[in-house]
């Protein structure tokens, strides 16, 4: 925001204020002040008055021009404006004056002829560029007759100002309004503001009708004023929008600019003559194509609060009038629109067209006073009177206006509770006094009458941060709480998935970091946690692709594996932990490999990846984690699977329940994200597994006594999992056994169709005493007769 101190002194006396300590004060209160700047340059600019000019001997295009500076002297000055004549007063840059940029004014030859100055004009006194008409560049300024030859110029044209860049918070909003910028400083100076005096004049009955039909606008009014002069604005009011960085158009649409700039009010005009019906409907519904005051055509929406004139549109609510009512040349007779639209719906409006105006964002921001809404009315009427000659005006014509009187109630002991000082009542009262803020006092207890154009104050809260920053938050003390002191540890939950991650990048591989959001065309993909009929999904997206939350990690490592073989990088082993989403949030981990695990290239050495490399990083995982091989089995996945290989896949259950999966991808499933070679994953549910109740690990001497191998070859149906008979044996051998190792399965000759032969090498070992042949004789034979029973095997002849 850009607060011109020149019009802020039109409302509280700042004259004998330093702009930069008045910055600094400012800013102590909360309002920001980011930067400051005059509003045109040039310390050595006077009055001139061009006595004689004639053609450069030497040129087509300059003058030579004498030109008297101070009463009396008279100086050569070449100037090249093709305006420039005898008779005329004006800018003169006398040598030395320095106009900003490093641009400084000397004396000088310019083909021959002395140059002691400059004629400037308009543009060149470093006001922005967008704001001025095309004729302040592209020629000198001529001022009026009675400017008095040598006076300090920019005095005299009204553009010797100071203004402030002052960044509102989103609270403060209604210091958009000057007059409320007004109180803010009244009340760090101390003094009262001048609200400018409203003139009333004897008002016509108006033929203008109001109806309203949507809660979106709690008030419209409207006042017709007639008889009115369309034509430039006095210097005054141009300067004034020219210091505040709105762009002086004519007289009728910078009275509206001014009152907005000055209430904070929006204001729009509608020519009346062009009016058939006088009346305004506020509504919505519309869903049409319209050309608005900018002449360019915009779609309009059902959602869209309108203004509707005879049936149309006269004007998109808070954002852009119509082009059938706007004020021209030729308007004679106006009507003024005051109103409060709902923001939220304007802030949609506004974007969607690209239309954020000003008006449009004095709406969005809620910098609006609604009871003040008719004596906006009465000031606009008053300055058409002024500066538009305006002869009639009319009463305004508005729905009811019902504004409740706002009361919040703080007590001295909360202010000094929440701010840890000793404020006293008289404080307390002074800094409300300096607010202009009425209240009533009982015994310690004010109850405030908020400021109606105050919407920011709510509640207690909003009262003791008006204390603090008034009474100055550098004069508050400061105060270490006093607390507990506390040791620095991880949850249970960090460090059992920093335990994890350590073992697995032991194991060689590479954690990643991918989105949890993903597309709704391979959320359903892998998953084996969540149910496939739920899902999160955003309510805002910024594209389609990251618009549902996860329910599974392996796509989105597959994703990286596809980049890494985009770029070159063919084996790729990584892992990531996780949370997944659906009605319930589930910590996993996942695990997917490509190419080559281990290579020695010298050695011949080269191990690739497959089903049983993952599944030694799942039951490394387990032994680490004190899961023992007896709370797991391991379950071939169903042929009918659409995301794993029904021959190389399995699920890992605890009971009924599947904690998770470890096998390799369907091969349509690869071809969907353009995965090449064979790709295996894992997928654990952590949330289970770090949950269990495990034994603590426990360590064990090394034996003192030998182990005895013995190797058995048991025939069974192939379709029996040789997990399962491996655990039934190291359960039937007394603990004796320490290690088992499958070491051949053989299908074929001297074999029954469908039997499997399987070897197996059993370790035997006592920590106690050395084995004796008898024991292990004992312990086989009950190892035959439990895989007899259980799985019908019997020993291969």
């Amino acid at each position: 925001m850009e607060a011109s101190l020149k019009l802020l002194n039109e409302y509280v006396d700042i004259s004998d204020q330093d702009p930069a300590v008045l910055a600094e004060k400012i800013t102590r209160i909360g309002l920001e002040v980011e930067g400051m700047h005059e509003l045109a340059h040039g310390d050595k600019l006077v009055v001139g008055y061009v006595k004689e000019c004639y053609p450069h001997p030497d040129s087509d295009h300059l003058n030579v021009c004498q030109v008297e500076v101070k009463p009396g002297e008279v100086t050569q000055i070449v100037c090249g404006a093709p305006n420039v004549a005898a008779g005329q007063k004006v800018i003169v840059a006398l040598p030395g004056c320095n106009l900003g940029e490093g641009f400084k004014i000397k004396e000088g030859q310019i083909r021959g002829e002395a140059s002691n100055g400059m004629i400037c004009s308009i543009a060149e006194l470093g006001l922005d560029a967008r704001l001025l008409k095309e004729e302040d560049k592209a020629g000198i300024h001529v001022l009026d007759e009675k400017a008095p030859i040598g006076e300090e110029a920019l005095s005299y044209i009204g553009l010797k100002d100071t203004i402030l860049e002052i960044g509102l918070t989103p609270n403060r909003s209604d210091c958009m309004a000057m007059t409320s910028l007004a109180y803010e400083v009244a009340a760090v100076l101390n003094r009262q503001v001048k609200l400018p005096e409203v003139k009333k004049y004897d008002e016509l009955e108006s033929d203008i009708k109001v109806v309203v039909e949507t809660d979106l606008c709690p008030f419209f009014g409207a006042k017709l004023i007639k008889g009115v002069q369309t034509k430039e604005s006095p210097a005054w009011l141009k300067n004034h929008l020219l210091a505040s960085g709105i762009k002086p158009i004519n007289n009728i649409v910078d009275i509206s600019n001014y009152v907005m700039l000055e209430t904070g009010q929006p204001i729009h005009m509608y020519d009346y003559d062009k009016l058939k019906e006088k009346t305004f409907v506020i509504k919505t519904g519309f869903h049409q194509k319209a050309v608005l005051l900018d002449e360019k055509e915009y779609e309009l929406l059902p959602e869209d609060i309108i203004v509707s004139t005879d049936n149309g549109i006269g004007c998109v609510a808070g954002v852009m009038g119509g082009n059938d009512t706007k004020i021209d040349d030729h308007t004679k007779n106006i009507v003024i629109e005051v109103a409060t639209f709902d923001g939220p719906t304007l802030r949609n409006t506004a974007r969607r067209m690209n239309l954020l105006t000003d008006a449009s964002q004095h709406y969005i921001k809620g910098a609006l006073n609604t009871a003040n809404s008719l004596h906006v009315l009465d000031r606009c009427a008053d300055l058409l009177v002024q500066v538009a000659d305006a002869s009639e005006i009319y009463k305004s014509v508005s729905t009811d206006l019902n504004i409740e009187e706002k009361k919040v109630t703080v007590s001295q002991e909360k202010i000094n509770g929440l701010l840890g000082m000793n404020i006293t009542v008289d404080e307390i009262k002074d800094i409300f006094d300096r607010l202009s803020f009425t209240y009533t006092l009982k015994d310690t207890t004010f109850e405030v009458v908020v400021p109606t154009y105050r919407n920011d104050i709510t509640m207690a809260a909003d009262l003791i941060e008006e204390v603090a920053r008034m009474y100055g938050y550098d004069n508050i003390p400061s105060s270490l709480p006093l607390m507990e002191m506390t040791k620095g540890n991880l949850t249970p939950k960090q460090s059992n998935e920093r335990f994890v991650r350590d073992v697995l990048v032991d194991l060689g591989l590479h954690e990643t970091l991918t989105y949890t959001l993903t597309s709704p065309s391979t959320v359903n993909d892998f998953n084996l946690f969540h149910p496939l009929d739920e899902q999160v999904k955003l309510m805002s997206p910024l594209g389609e692709e990251r618009s549902v939350t996860r329910k599974s990690v392996i796509p989105s490592l597959l994703q990286v594996i596809n980049y890494n073989q985009s770029h070159a990088c063919k084996d790729v082993c990584i892992f990531e932990i996780s949370n997944t989403y659906a009605k319930d949030e589930i910590t996993t981990l996942a695990i997917a490999c490509n190419g080559t695990y281990h290579s020695v290239p010298w050695a011949g050495i080269h191990r690739k990846v497959d089903f049983y490399v993952v599944k030694g990083f799942v039951e490394t995982l387990f032994k680490k984690l004190c899961i023992e091989e007896s709370r797991y089995s391991l379950v071939r996945v169903g042929a009918d699977n659409k995301d794993f290989h029904p021959g190389r896949s399995g699920y890992i259950k605890m009971g009924k329940e599947i904690v998770g999966v470890i096998g390799q991808i369907h091969p349509l499933k690869a071809k969907k994200y353009d995965i090449k070679g064979e790709t295996v994953v894992a997928e654990l549910n952590l949330s289970v597994l770090l949950n269990l109740k495990t034994k603590a690990l426990k360590v064990a001497a090394i034996p003192q006594y030998p182990s005895v191998n013995r190797d058995i070859a048991l025939v069974m149906d192939k379709d029996i999992p040789t997990y399962d008979v491996v655990r039934s044996i190291q359960k039937a051998s007394k603990r004796l056994i320490s290690k088992t190792e499958i070491f051949d399965i053989y299908e074929g000759e001297h074999i029954e169709e469908g039997k499997k032969s399987v070897a197996i090498t059993l370790t035997f070992q006592d920590p106690t005493k050395t084995l004796e042949d008898a024991t292990i004789n004992e312990v086989m034979e009950n190892i035959l007769a439990v895989v007899a029973k259980e799985y019908n095997a019997h020993l291969r002849a």
